[in-house]
């Protein structure tokens, strides 16, 4: 036995178990097959048709009831690889897998008791879970999910598909259903007296929702990845590789090519002196950095094909050399993650054949000496003695292992920690 915050979990329930990664079929059962031999008496709320959830089925999520022994579900998904998520409602647990074995994201969220939007619950104890329907009804309203959301699950509004519906929903709650305002509709069911609020639950939803927008400002919630290697060492096709990850990933090129800015296609089109064109160059590849900049503050994994700093020159000291570099360093700030791609010159000339061995034996110097002067952090593949499923399977598992460390509320510090788990 090993303790496991409140309570205790058999050893021969975890030790030498076939784990998800290795589950070939459908994962969800397995998951929800663990989790109820763990917790009988737990209930799966919402998730796959064929899992036969009591309230609404989805081809997503999992939404389970755990109204009692929740610590050695907690065990479990923690042992599976999943980490704990930030959900701005406190009532609701957040475990979510991302590795590179499982081509997507799974998410289990964990109730204790049934609880909806802000911290809300039935205003009559009633039955344990609620019934479908009504479940479906504040799932839609107090969750945000929006009216469409329960028309289309439900075949239409509430006072054409049960009895019930008619008497909460007279005319005014008739036209207020019309405009859509979830808002409205939850303080209308609140009125009705279909809800009642936990004082205790909004206050730390609250409290929650400005600790999590606090920590956006103060860090990077996403990742910023360069791959950085001459002509032939695969940089587009890893980064295609890339996409597939358990995550949302967007590939930025930093190349001369795909101009989308208008003053570059402008000066393109009008053929305009070379000193306008590289500016207007520089310009097209600060929009991009900026582009992805923005998404990896999102949370999202921004690949960029050709590293920001790869046109720097530190060891030129004419005067056109240092504006050159002034400007270029406007685009070129440091990412999270540098992986420089090298090998056998050789052999990588016989890829593209548009270099020699020599001249890309240059370029890759010159590259090093970028990374060095700058105190660029690196970690080097050789991709002539590794193919690209290789290679792929080393940058995807830092990769991940860097995104759950900046995702995951376990690894967060003080206060915010405090607040959002």
């Amino acid at each position: 036995m090993y303790a496991v915050d409140e309570a205790t979990v058999p050893k021969s329930m975890t030790q030498g178990a076939t784990t998800l990664t290795q589950v070939a079929g459908d994962r969800y059962r397995f998951v929800w097959d663990q989790i109820k031999r763990l917790a009988p008496q737990a209930i799966l709320l919402r998730g796959p048709a064929h899992l036969n959830p009591v309230q609404a089925s989805g081809t997503g999520d999992l939404d389970i009831l755990v109204p009692t022994n929740i610590a050695p579900v907690r065990a479990f998904l923690k042992e599976q690889g999943f980490q704990r998520a930030y959900k701005p409602q406190p009532y609701v647990e957040r475990c979510r897998l991302l590795v590179r074995e499982v081509p997507e994201a799974y998410t289990v969220d964990l109730y204790q008791a049934e609880h909806w939007g802000l911290g809300f619950r039935l205003a009559s104890k009633g039955q344990v879970p609620a019934d479908p329907l009504l479940a479906c009804l504040l799932h839609a309203v107090a969750d945000g999910k929006g009216t469409p959301y329960f028309e289309r699950t439900q075949g239409g509004p509430p006072w054409q598909v049960e009895e019930n519906g008619k008497r909460i929903f007279g005319p005014f709650g008739r036209a207020l259903w019309r405009t859509g305002r979830t808002g409205l509709l939850t303080l209308y069911l609140l009125l009705r007296g279909v809800i009642r609020p936990e004082p205790s639950l909004i206050v730390r939803s609250l409290g929650r929702r400005i600790a999590y927008r606090t920590w956006q400002l103060t860090r990077k919630m996403g990742l910023e990845v360069a791959l950085l290697g001459v002509d032939g060492t695969g940089k587009s096709s890893l980064a295609t590789a890339l996409l597939r990850l358990p995550a949302p990933v967007k590939v930025v090129y930093m190349g001369p090519h795909d101009y989308q800015t208008r003053i570059m296609k402008f000066v393109m089109e009008h053929r305009s002196p070379m000193p306008f064109q590289q500016l207007a160059y520089r310009y097209e590849l600060l929009v991009r950095r900026v582009y992805g900049w923005l998404l990896a503050r999102r949370g999202w994994i921004v690949v960029y094909d050709r590293h920001p700093a790869e046109r720097l020159e530190p060891r030129q000291r004419s005067l056109r050399h240092r504006i050159k570099n002034v400007v270029d360093r406007l685009y070129a700030w440091p990412v999270d993650l540098t992986f420089w791609l090298t090998g056998d010159y050789p052999t990588i000339y016989l890829r593209k054949k548009e270099y020699s061995a020599a001249d890309l034996q240059i370029i890759d110097q010159r590259f090093h000496r970028v990374l060095e002067h700058y105190g660029i952090p690196f970690e080097k593949i050789d991709v002539t003695t590794n193919d690209l499923d290789s290679v792929t399977e080393v940058i995807s598992d830092h990769i991940l292992a860097e995104h759950h460390a900046r995702l995951s509320l376990d690894g967060w510090p003080g206060i915010f920690r405090a607040t959002l788990v």
